[in-house]
């Protein structure tokens, strides 16, 4: 009878439970299997020069390791906290307690762009990619590489820069190599600056004159330089620019050198004289009449005819 008191509380608590009393809810599922954490981002945008971070959130890990895989090489890059690369611009970062492992790039180059794959090292792999833009800062001047003008019109220079990691400082504009003052007695020359994401630059001369044409330069601060030479026409000039510009795109160029086409006097001299080889020609009101040759038929004839004027062009 030393069971009947187990047996009691069991069936004690089962009216509870029936009653709804003394419930409790099962603990969370449990599970022996790592998994990525599905709020991370699967692409990244750096820029040249600057430091990129590739983060890459597991849980569940147990005792697996994460790895870092480049994906154009399928190079191991890292492994849990260590780094198995000579180039010294990787890093493996992992912080012990945390689900997070972090490929650090201390300074990311045009070639870095590509994918990355974050594995867990269980059977099969699994794995997670984060595809790293890299952006590279780069500058234009509208209009560029020649920007012809009217004399006593103003010169509007725009110089548009792209994908900065921030405004520059700085934008700074140049002459002739002399570097632009808008404070001298030619006067009329300003500058507008609008700084952001897409940093643009306005160079304004009003008036132009012949003094005003010539190379400028935009050299913003950090980036590399760019370029543009500017013509400065009187009424006539520019009438006569514009109207050579028209004619150049009218008309077609002409064939290369070696293989013109043979005046039409020549191929018809030809033409006559394969007809005269092969049969008779005779002249009437509606021109030359070739005759049908007795040995040959008719389309023979023309087709020695072609090949003749073909072998004369070869020639000529």
């Amino acid at each position: 009878m030393a069971s009947f008191p187990l047996i009691l509380s069991l069936l004690t608590a089962l009216a509870a439970s029936v009653r709804g009393e003394g419930l409790i809810p099962p603990p969370p599922l449990v599970t022996d299997q790592p998994y990525f954490d599905p709020s991370m981002s699967t692409t990244l945008t750096a820029h040249v020069g600057r430091r990129a971070e590739l983060h890459c959130r597991v849980h569940s890990i147990g005792n697996r390791t994460v790895s870092w895989i480049r994906g154009r090489d399928l190079r191991i890059l890292t492994v849990g906290r260590y780094t198995y690369t000579t180039d010294l611009r990787y890093e493996a970062l992992h912080q012990a307690g945390t689900n997070q492992w972090t490929l650090r790039i201390t300074s990311a180059q045009p070639r870095d762009q590509g994918n990355y794959e974050c594995q867990i090292s269980t059977k099969p792999i699994k794995a997670f990619t984060v595809y790293l833009k890299v952006l590279e800062p780069r500058g234009e001047i509208l209009g560029s590489p020649d920007l012809y003008v009217q004399k006593a019109s103003m010169i509007n220079l725009t110089c548009i820069l792209h994908d900065l990691p921030e405004p520059p400082e700085y934008v700074l504009w140049y002459h002739e190599n002399k570097s632009i003052s808008y404070s001298s007695s030619r006067g009329g020359v300003s500058m507008v600056v609008v700084k952001g994401p897409t940093t643009t630059s306005h160079l304004l001369i009003t008036s132009a004159t012949e003094e005003d044409g010539g190379l400028y330069t935009c050299a913003p601060a950090g980036l590399f330089p760019t370029h543009i030479r500017v013509y400065v026409l009187d009424a006539e000039d520019a009438a006569a620019t514009l109207k050579n510009t028209s004619v150049s795109r009218s008309h077609p160029p002409p064939p290369p050198e070696g293989r013109l086409p043979p005046p039409a006097s020549a191929a018809a001299a030809t033409t006559t004289a394969a007809a005269t080889t092969l049969g008779s020609v005779t002249s009437g009101g509606g021109g030359c009449v070739l005759s049908p040759p007795s040995p040959l038929p008719l389309v023979l004839a023309f087709t020695l005819a072609r090949i003749l004027t073909f072998v004369w062009v070869e020639v000529t």
